[in-house]
């Protein structure tokens, strides 16, 4: 957080028309216990108005705003025999980032204290939480809608919202973050004022005007738009890792690729990086050769996109990776999967959904889970096996399968391209059967029986149920078992 110019950020918050929910001036107040009750006021206001930052100042005459100066130091307040500062910083719930300042202008003492709110839960102290009605503190207890309103703001702040770094100048701003990517892939007409164009980035969530004539750099600013992710502490661990290996183990590896850009500025290099160094197959359309990917492209970008998008960017010291293997690709993400990996095609959930609507607005990925639906769409149409999908503990792996004919599949392959070929299907409101079932695994009628000792296979595994209460037969439609048709009662 810091305060680098007091003086300055004294001049924009005198500049709010009033006080507020995150804004408390006062002339002079030595009192320990009142002070902290207006941090616990003003830290849940803050959370409510969407701030980073709330402030108690003295110095100031409360109504008229006038610079009067304080006979009060922030840092010399004792509670108890106990240092103000310390006793702060125990005795409010959960513990919060403060800053206190003890400063002069003009030849007036002044002090603030910058709150940065939790997002984690409300804040208290003595046990009870407070929150601003106007100019007034009151106990949160006494506004029902109030509080529920804050238990909601609290999971609203994520690490997208956070400081990558703090105090820039618009020149530092324009040096760190690749502006110019922003408006091609939006499209959007370049303004040909820099001003105009930090508040394009602040309204976008990419800055934050930190009130004190500079600006921060968010973590969503610096992961999408970062020319070197190495610049930012908060994300230079969180460049993704391309590895090209020359069988179907680590043993040895031929290519390696670890990426310095932000995602946005970035993606369109990683996958066409990616699409360079995968296998190709040679196919001859009217006697002209073809050299076609084994993996469709839309595959490697929306996948891709998901790791970047759905990370845990707590979890430290680990990064997504792309791992291209002789038969196969492998896609990892810090973070397990937020849907269960059965549902992933049907439901919708996002860690960072700030991250996440950029990258879409963007036209980097797909809208909301289409991307993931067009890539079993288009494997299927490809006849390769189906992705799997392995949720751990504190990763996600998306593993993509190079070509392979029915007669070479694994028991498990033909297993998860029934699975999500039914899943696809009840998706468009339709039905697996043993007809559409071969048409995905690009088998001729006479397949029949090899066909439906994959549906059995399925059925008793649990993992797709017949849609209606009658079993068996050539015209049997099925459903994920997720989907099971409702018994009738007698």
């Amino acid at each position: 957080m810091g305060i680098n110019n007091p003086c300055a950020l004294l001049d924009r918050l005198l500049q709010q028309p009033v006080e507020n929910e995150w804004l408390e001036f006062k002339a002079n107040n030595s009192n320990p216990t009142e002070i902290a009750e207006y941090i616990s006021a003003l830290a849940n206001g803050a959370m409510l108005a969407d701030r980073d930052r709330a402030f108690y100042v003295l110095g100031i005459e409360d109504g008229t705003k006038a610079r009067v100066g304080t006979s009060v130091k922030l840092k010399q307040l004792m509670k108890g025999g106990e240092n103000f500062e310390n006793w702060l910083s125990h005795s409010i719930e959960p513990r919060l980032t403060m800053e206190l300042v003890d400063f002069t202008c003009d030849g007036l003492d002044f002090g603030i204290i910058c709150i940065e709110p939790s997002y984690d839960r409300p804040v208290r102290f003595g046990g009870v939480e407070f929150i601003r009605v106007g100019q007034n503190k009151r106990r949160l207890a006494e506004f029902p809608d109030r509080e529920r309103a804050l238990w909601l703001a609290t999971g609203r702040r994520k690490f997208e919202h956070a400081t990558a770094l703090a105090n820039q100048t618009a020149e530092d701003a324009f040096t760190l973050l690749d502006f110019d990517q922003y408006y091609e892939l939006s499209g959007e007409t370049r303004p040909g004022n820099n001003d105009e164009i930090i508040r394009r980035f602040i309204g976008l969530g990419f800055l934050a005007d930190n009130m004190e004539g500079g600006f921060d750099i968010t973590n969503l600013g610096a992961i999408l738009f970062a020319k070197n992710i190495g610049k930012f502490p908060s994300i230079a661990s969180k460049a993704i890792r391309i590895v090209r290996y020359t069988g179907n183990d680590k043993q040895k590896s031929d290519r390696e690729q670890q990426g310095s850009r932000g995602y946005a500025v970035g993606f369109s290099g990683m996958v066409k990086y990616t699409m360079d160094h995968i296998g190709h197959e040679e196919t001859y359309v009217s006697g002209v050769r073809k050299l076609t990917p084994q993996y469709p492209e839309i595959a490697i970008r929306e996948i891709l996109a998901n790791a970047l998008i759905h990370q845990d960017f707590t979890i430290t010291g680990a990064a997504p990776t792309l791992e291209i293997y002789a038969s196969r690709i492998e896609v990892t993400n810090p973070g397990s999967s937020l849907i269960d990996t059965d549902r992933l095609l049907d439901e919708r959930r996002s860690r960072n959904e700030k991250l996440a609507s950029s990258m879409r607005a963007l036209g980097l990925c797909e809208e909301r889970g289409g991307g993931l639906d067009k890539t079993m769409i288009e494997v299927e149409q490809r006849g390769l096996p189906a992705p799997e999908f392995i949720s751990s503990e504190n990763s996600m792996k998306v593993v993509l399968f190079g070509p392979r004919s029915f007669s070479a599949m694994t028991k498990q392959d033909k297993q998860r391209a029934c699975f999500f070929h039914c899943v696809l299907k009840w998706m468009k409101r339709d039905f697996m059967t043993n007809a559409s079932l071969r048409e995905r695994f690009s088998l001729p009628p006479e397949e029949y029986q090899a066909v439906s000792g994959v549906i059995s296979e399925a059925i008793k595994a649990g993992r797709i149920v017949s849609a209606t209460e009658s079993q068996g037969g050539r015209g049997a439609k099925y459903v994920p078992y997720w989907a099971a048709p409702k018994k009738t009662t007698q």
